[in-house]
């Protein structure tokens, strides 16, 4: 199948040397990517950009913003968006890499809708001139059109949505549309995008999938076995080419898994599952079998991780756990104990075992400080691994190391992200000329 169909891999730091990448699929990082340092940026508007290698044949999109057009903004982004998009386009014809960067802004489901079938899908009213502008420039660029689509947000939010229809191993419930059956929902959402664009005048715009994925944790229906079955029968749909019932045999351009890591700082507002949607846990390890369309359902796992020391931090057996309320609040305010709650692997350990869970969260976030592990005489540090079956305590990882082997520190700061006034999202397709 040609390269343009496949789901291809989100690379970030696209203004320094490439390294060589053979990918038939890939993730996205999440809200916790790094961005390019200032210099970078700055150059972007200058032109002091490093010439493309003849090796590689480069496709770039940077997204302008993500989802600036969600219903709960109530608009507040909306009119920023087209002139932002303009200006970097105008920098990009000034720095002659206009020909090979496309730009794209992410929209959100909700961008539009139906009321039934999606024949009848149609933008919100409120969007229908702005998304006739963006379609037209996008059109004029030769850039997709990019959404987002979560199978599992409709699941999670709507106790009627049959189960099935959010999988792709066909339906008992399928959405009959006229002459057109669909059995999975994301289909069933894209080719209402489809429509939405055909009543714009622009329905043969490309589309591509800027987020779609599973969490692992978090919910009912968010765990190991419904993350794999949803993230593999995707992968597996996009890559047999069969296309949707309104564009058949024509897949998304490029289709970008969420996402590589756990976030375990991203907010829980939406639901506990926001920070298990990565198919690696946080320090690089697979959690599930996933065939990326390499052959093999096997990933790699990051070797060398330069973990802290194996010590963990546990509620103090000697003590009177009554009045540790706040304590606990504390811990679960600062660390991650999400796993804890209804839908987590570590839901069923017990009181103690979550008082432990939690100290040791914060413990391991606050990188082994002895005092992170005191809260007034009830925690205790242990040499002993206290994970329970499933309910892995994790050990933080060694920032200091981190940065001392990083080749990249210096302009992949949080002070760099913060920079950017609004969220430029690379994705870099990289097409390789001749073999390795």
């Amino acid at each position: 199948m040609p390269l343009s169909s496949k789901v291809m891999l989100l690379a970030f730091r696209v203004l320094h040397r490439p390294s060589r990448v053979k990918s038939n699929c890939g993730a996205s990082w999440g809200q916790g990517a790094k961005c390019p340092g200032p210099r970078e940026s700055a150059g972007l508007e200058f032109g002091l950009v490093s010439p493309v290698r003849p090796l590689f044949l480069f496709k770039l999109y940077i997204a302008v913003g993500n989802e600036p057009f969600l219903t709960s903004y109530q608009g507040q982004f909306q009119s920023y968006v087209l002139p932002a998009v303009t200006n970097i386009q105008q920098s990009l014809v000034k720095a002659n890499l206009a020909s090979y960067i496309k730009l794209v802004v992410p929209c959100n489901a909700d961008a539009y809708q139906s009321a039934s079938v999606p024949s009848q899908g149609v933008f919100r009213p409120d969007l229908t001139q702005i998304m006739t502008q963006l379609a037209a420039f996008l059109s004029t660029t030769g850039a997709p059109f990019m959404v987002n689509i979560y199978p599992f947000l409709s699941l999670y939010q709507n106790s009627d949505f049959p189960q099935d229809y959010a999988f792709f191993d066909g339906s008992s419930h399928p959405v009959v549309d006229g002459p057109n059956v669909y059995y999975n929902a994301f289909d069933g959402n894209f080719d209402t995008l489809i429509s939405s664009l055909s009543k714009i005048g622009y329905g043969q715009l490309p589309i591509a999938i800027g987020e779609v994925g599973w969490p692992t944790e978090g919910a009912t229906t968010a765990n190991l076995a419904t993350a794999r079955a949803f993230n593999q029968g995707l992968i597996s749909h996009v890559l047999s080419n069969k296309g949707t019932p309104l564009r058949p045999g024509v897949p998304p351009t490029d289709v970008y898994l969420f996402s590589l890591l756990d976030e375990e700082q991203k907010s829980i507002l939406p639901g506990n599952f926001e920070r298990h949607w990565g198919i690696f846990s946080f320090d690089g390890q697979a959690k599930y079998p996933l065939n990326l369309g390499l052959g093999s359902p096997v990933l790699k796992n990051a070797r060398d991780v330069p973990y802290l020391p194996p010590q963990w931090c546990v509620a103090n057996p000697g003590q009177n756990l009554n009045n540790v309320g706040n304590h606990l609040k504390l811990a679960c305010t600062m660390a991650d104990c999400t796993t804890l709650y209804y839908g987590g692997l570590c839901n069923a350990i017990g009181d103690k075992g979550n008082i432990s869970y939690a100290f040791n969260s914060y413990y391991q976030l606050q990188k082994q400080d002895a005092k992170s592990c005191d809260f007034d005489g009830l925690g205790m540090i242990t040499y002993l691994d206290p994970s329970i079956g499933e309910c892995r305590f994790l050990v933080g990882i060694d920032d200091r190391r981190v940065l001392a082997r990083s080749s990249y520190s210096d302009s992949s700061s949080p002070v760099s992200c913060g920079l950017w006034l609004m969220t430029i999202w690379v994705f870099v397709w990289f097409t390789i000329v001749g073999s390795f």
